[in-house]
């Protein structure tokens, strides 16, 4: 196992060395850009925190609570943290999972948010928009709004959330850490390109760069139920003519590309991590994002803040060496 990630890492590095899968050296992409291609708002509705449930199990406290984003609309969190917190702040980590899965899927699935409590953190996660026991449909939302405006409205609950840790006790002041896991990683490079009270950023399967995405048929998989991906599927076109596709619908597709948004995290750690067997993000998206962000942490002499790893026989997943690799990131750095 050690000797396949050894020769992973070294054709990344060999990669890089020869420029493959490197990065178009280009001007930086504005911040207020990418916030205007996401219309992610700016004004802050009071945020009126309720607890709804709490309990304890051994040393750790768990929470239900909610707060409010936009205007009567509640963001629903789950919060574990050790009861130690409460005479000694800690360092909180926002976690995001993958699409279609509800912020339980870390306390019953992969039991994430005890186990990264017990390591220190104040750990917390939310119900993005549509999503477990927020209201709305999906497909609809994005039919009516755009796929970029629906991402952007969960960049903006995130956002909203670290206003709420901000008001936590429990919390250090300054030390917030963003993690997230496909749809989850992509929000995560997302709110920590807009939004620098992001101190370190885990992207787990996130790095969407549109050139490899529409490669080959990952597309298909990435955008499952979105009825323009349908359209194009029934229509029997390309990848490149799909990639065309979407950036007539939407003219700022490019600026959510991963490859653009990762240098704008810099100079705060950043890890990307991809599956080598990975059929959606596959190891080339993540690759080539990481080229991209490379250039503006070696101009900062700050290299040792920025890695990029594929996990072996791993397909769209987060198995145990992955999660190993995200908390020692975050321990190393926040």
């Amino acid at each position: 196992m050690r000797t396949a990630v050894k020769g992973l890492l070294l054709l990344v590095g060999i990669s890089l060395l020869l420029g493959i899968g490197g990065c178009a050296e280009e001007q930086p992409l504005p911040v207020e850009d990418l916030r205007r291609a996401l219309a992610v708002p700016f004004f802050r509705n009071p945020l009126e925190p309720q607890f709804e449930e709490t309990w304890k199990h051994r040393d750790l406290v768990f929470e239900r609570v909610r707060f409010q984003g936009r205007y009567r609309d509640w963001i629903p969190a789950l919060i574990c943290y050790s009861e130690l917190a409460r005479s000694r702040p800690l360092p909180a980590l926002v976690c995001m999972p993958g699409n279609g899965q509800p912020k339980e899927d870390f306390l019953r699935s992969t039991d994430l948010l005890p186990r990264w409590a017990e390591e220190g953190f104040f750990v917390i996660s939310i119900d993005r928009p549509y999503h477990g026991s927020r209201p709305g449909d999906l497909r609809e939302a994005i039919t009516e709004k755009g796929l970029l405006s629906v991402w952007g409205e969960s960049v903006y609950d995130l956002m909203r959330t670290l206003d709420y840790l901000e008001t936590r006790k429990e919390v250090v002041g300054g030390r917030i850490g963003m993690f997230g896991m496909s749809i989850g990683g992509v929000e995560g490079l997302l709110l920590a390109a807009l939004d620098t009270r992001v101190k370190v950023v885990v992207s787990v399967a996130g790095q969407l760069v549109w050139e490899e995405i529409f490669k080959d048929e990952g597309w298909k998989s990435v955008f499952h139920g979105l009825p323009q991906r349908d359209q194009l599927v029934e229509a029997g076109v390309s990848g490149e003519e799909a990639l065309q596709a979407f950036r007539r619908v939407y003219p700022d597709w490019d600026l959510v590309d991963a490859g653009k948004v990762a240098p704008l995290i810099c100079p705060r750690p950043l890890l990307l991590l991809v599956g080598e067997e990975d059929p959606l993000v596959v190891p080339e998206a993540g690759e080539h994002a990481f080229n991209c962000a490379l250039p503006s942490y070696t101009a900062r002499g700050k290299e040792d803040m920025l890695q990029f790893w594929i996990a072996p026989k791993t397909a769209h997943r987060f198995p145990p060496a992955m999660q190993t690799r995200a908390i020692d990131w975050f321990k190393e750095w926040l």
